[in-house]
């Protein structure tokens, strides 16, 4: 025996026993809400599995705010088709003895097409019909499955699982440049981010601007679809504002955030923003004898005439308040609200409008309509004394005249 030996025998059995090293943390698997979820692959029923091509931007998907109700879970669906916007709603729940995860997707809506190449409606309408079919989910470490029938879309969470929310809240517009140039903005616009979506709403000359869009990852960029406006003729300085933002905002933009100051650029210019909630401005001084009447905070505003004629009959009477920088009311049958302000007598929405969706007789009015075409407002009396609140607008190329009278109660 070599005596080698002995001694390396005696210098392994002296030294100390190895301490397990622990096991490396798992990497959580997100979860499905809350996380934005990028297409991998779609997969029509009958058709071998599609992936976009690299000069596709990829279609995402997100499931946020749930509302825990009975045995599911009301959902919002958001994300973008790659091309567009992407809206609706959905439901969580499971079905049979296996007790099987379900998911049913609601209204769901593509947004304008307008932007979109050949390739790209391809593949959005593709998404779309798939994602209007499902009926069934399955999650796998970072790989969301949804089966619609015999068709299946695959998705992967983007890097860091849960969605972005850093940008989420109000930002006002303080800079529009287009084509190296500043332009002077005359309004006051907002842009506001809820998890995938984006509202854009208010004035940068002298019409109301709505629209909404969708936040997307990798890189962040932010895709609007149409952006609708009321239709007052402006002066040519606040028109060439106006039409600079809506050429804007036609292609994705680019985000960069620093702070309290967010810019969104594209090919069209740049919008610079600074985080804080649109107000409703105060306008400017007018003398004594000019100074409008206000609606009264405190009144309920009830429609009596529309041009000239006794006021429709409708389920719930029409009906108009003025509280908190918030107009609402009612449009004979669903509720309805936006935020907005007066400048002089004109009243301009200043952000998105919201309505219940209450399946209506057919004897409503369109109040929202009406209200996007900044109408001039007049009030005649004393608060607390029966005011009339009038709202006017002249016609337009497709759109006549109106004149809506409301009586105080």
């Amino acid at each position: 025996m070599s005596a080698l030996l002995p001694l390396t025998l005696a210098v392994l059995t002296s030294l100390p026993t190895p301490t397990p090293s622990a096991p490396a943390p798992a990497t959580p698997s997100p979860a499905l809400v809350g996380t934005n979820w990028v297409l991998q692959t779609v997969q029509p029923a009958g058709r071998a599995p599609i992936t976009p091509g690299a000069r596709l931007t990829r279609p995402t998907l997100t499931l946020t705010a749930p509302t825990l109700s009975g045995s599911g879970a009301d959902l919002t669906l958001g994300g973008s088709t790659g091309c567009s916007p992407l809206s609706g709603a959905a439901r969580l729940g499971t079905t049979g003895p296996l007790k099987t995860a379900t998911l049913l997707l609601r209204g769901v809506q593509g947004g304008s097409s307008q932007t979109c190449t050949d390739a790209a409606l391809s593949l959005r309408e593709d998404y779309l019909n798939l994602l209007r079919a499902t009926t069934r989910y399955a999650l796998s470490g970072d790989t969301l499955t949804l089966s619609a029938g015999k068709g299946l879309l695959t998705f992967r969470a983007t890097t860091g699982g849960r969605l972005n929310t850093t940008l989420n809240g109000a930002w006002t517009v303080t800079r529009l440049n287009a084509a190296g140039r500043d332009l002077p903005i005359s309004g006051l616009l907002n842009v506001s981010f809820d998890g995938p979506k984006v509202t854009l709403g208010g004035v940068v000359g002298c019409n109301a601007l709505r629209g909404t869009g969708a936040l997307l990852d990798s890189p962040a960029r932010v895709t609007f679809g149409p952006v609708s406006s009321t239709r007052m003729a402006c002066t040519p300085t606040q028109a060439q504002a106006e039409t600079a933002l809506i050429g804007l905002l036609r292609a994705p933009l680019t985000v960069m955030e620093a702070g309290s100051t967010l810019t969104l650029s594209g090919a069209g210019g740049t919008l610079t923003l600074t985080r804080g909630p649109l107000s409703t401005a105060t306008p400017a001084p007018t003398p004594a004898t000019l100074t409008p009447a206000m609606p009264d905070p405190a009144a309920t505003y009830t429609l009596t005439r529309v041009n000239g004629a006794p006021a429709p009959a409708t389920a719930r009477p029409v009906s108009l308040t003025f509280r908190d920088g918030r107009v609402g009311g009612v449009d004979g049958c669903n509720n309805v609200g936006a935020p907005y302000a007066l400048r002089g007598t004109l009243l301009s929405l200043t952000g998105p409008a919201f309505t219940t969706r209450i399946a209506c007789p057919e004897t409503g009015v369109n109040l929202i309509g009406l209200l996007d075409r900044a109408p001039t407002l007049t009030v005649q009396g004393a608060a607390g004394r029966g005011q009339t609140l009038t709202l006017t607008v002249d016609a337009a190329p497709d759109a006549p005249a109106e004149r809506w009278e409301f009586q105080a109660r």
